[in-house]
């Protein structure tokens, strides 16, 4: 099986935009101090942050002629360079502490992704400043090109104000840039940038991010990276552990419910594909909930409508999300219908009984499972004995499949 690499960057680097606006909303706190800079940036801008600063990125790269390698590199480098900062945006730009975090956190995830060996590097650096008063202490030429590159974008995105017109902020945008030249950037890359700004044309893309997606194409050259099923859960894995990572209650949900699956599916004789593909679903189940506040995440108490129907988006996300990956439509499935119900009554899309497979019921249920036996922040975690009570009774009353239960019991007493 072969997965585009370049559909999997974009993938992840939706969700990680989703994460960042949900941190927004958990910290209260429309305003983002930069520190180098001293100048405020509206929460409205951090939209599509990850897609911006890629635009961004690959026109001052044109303007600079670098070669492909290199443009693949910082294609998918300025994509995903906040994954260290995916539950805590604002704080990841105004604290010295939180800044220095979120690059080693992001160096950190990124060393074992599969076939991009030196994205760690860049993401590791992309906060330092050519004149040597970055968190790492690095200075000058020292800093990779891809770095730079990507603390002008960054920057510059932040200074973005999505609620004036393009051309009002052309002139102050370029005039801050060159003010800080051989401070926070060098001179050859403040003249690469003011070259490819020069143009209306940069302005406009900026402005249009209903089509930034075929601008970036159209900067990109072809990207010919393809990844096996193997490679693909590695990628789960450290997304997996992300998700779990956003809530203490849900510290390891989603490896537990990979766990679950995978040996339910080797216990009732799936191939050895799909039950990697089913681990793969359990850890990717819940990618969407990094759209989710963590305050409505770990609320002690009941939650009101709206906020359960946030709750209730987080499934929408995870199948937007995987569904962008375009070739793994059964995992997609199986990973966003975990809380759809075989009498209709689920959510997100009402499916009924006949529509939902086998490898959905059986998700559905160790989800259930993982849930009721953790703790979590409004009762404590469930025996075995308990939990199954409660999944017979749903069972009796058709919201879950009493086959998928048994299953589960028999995967269950296997393991224990």
């Amino acid at each position: 099986m072969k997965i585009n690499m370049n559909k999997i960057i974009r993938a992840l680097s939706l969700a990680l935009d989703l994460a960042q606006m949900s941190a927004l909303d958990d910290n209260n706190n429309n305003i983002i101090i930069e520190e180098v800079s001293n100048i405020n940036y509206s929460k409205h801008a951090i939209t599509n942050h990850s897609k911006r600063v890629c635009y961004i990125s690959l026109e001052i790269a044109h303007s600079l002629h670098l070669d492909y390698s290199t443009i693949k590199e910082l294609y998918i480098s300025s994509l995903l360079h906040d994954i260290g900062a995916s539950n805590f945006f604002s704080q990841s730009h105004s604290n010295p502490n939180f800044i220095k975090d979120h690059c080693t956190i992001g160096a950190q995830i990124t060393c074992d992704f599969p076939k991009l060996d030196n994205l760690s590097t860049f993401i590791l650096y992309h906060h330092e400043n050519y004149d040597g008063t970055g968190p790492m202490k690095l200075k000058g030429n020292d800093v990779p090109l891809i770095s730079q590159i990507i603390r002008l974008s960054d920057l510059l995105d932040l200074l973005y104000d999505n609620s004036k017109p393009c051309y009002m902020q052309k002139e102050f945008m370029s005039s801050w840039i060159k003010k800080y030249t051989n401070v926070i950037f060098s001179p050859d890359l403040v003249q690469a940038f003011l070259e490819c700004s020069s143009k209306d044309y940069f302005w406009f893309n900026l402005a249009n991010i209903d089509l930034m997606d075929i601008t970036i194409r159209d900067l990109l050259p072809k990207f010919d990276i393809y990844l096996n099923l193997d490679e693909f859960e590695k990628i789960a894995h450290i997304f997996g552990n992300i998700i779990d990572n956003k809530s203490n209650f849900t510290a390891r949900h989603s490896k537990g419910i990979s766990e679950l699956a995978y040996n339910v599916s080797k216990h009732i004789g799936y191939s050895n594909e799909k039950c990697q593909k089913m681990k793969i679903a359990g850890l990717l189940h819940d990618i969407g909930k990094l759209a989710t506040p963590n305050g409505i995440l770990e609320k002690n108490g009941s939650l009101s409508t709206e906020q359960f129907c946030i709750i209730k988006s987080h499934v929408y996300y995870t199948k937007v999300i995987l569904d962008k990956i375009e070739v793994i439509p059964d995992i997609s499935d199986w990973a966003s219908n975990h809380h759809e119900k075989l009498n209709g009554k689920g959510y997100p899309r009402a499916l009924s009984s006949n529509e939902l497979s086998e490898e959905s019921r059986i998700m559905g249920v160790c989800d259930i499972y993982q849930a009721l036996t953790e703790e979590r922040p409004y009762r404590k975690s469930l025996s075995d004995k308990e939990a199954f009570s409660i999944m017979d009774d749903m069972a009796k009353n058709n919201f879950i499949c009493s086959k998928a239960i048994s299953y589960l019991k028999e995967a269950v007493a296997c393991i224990k």
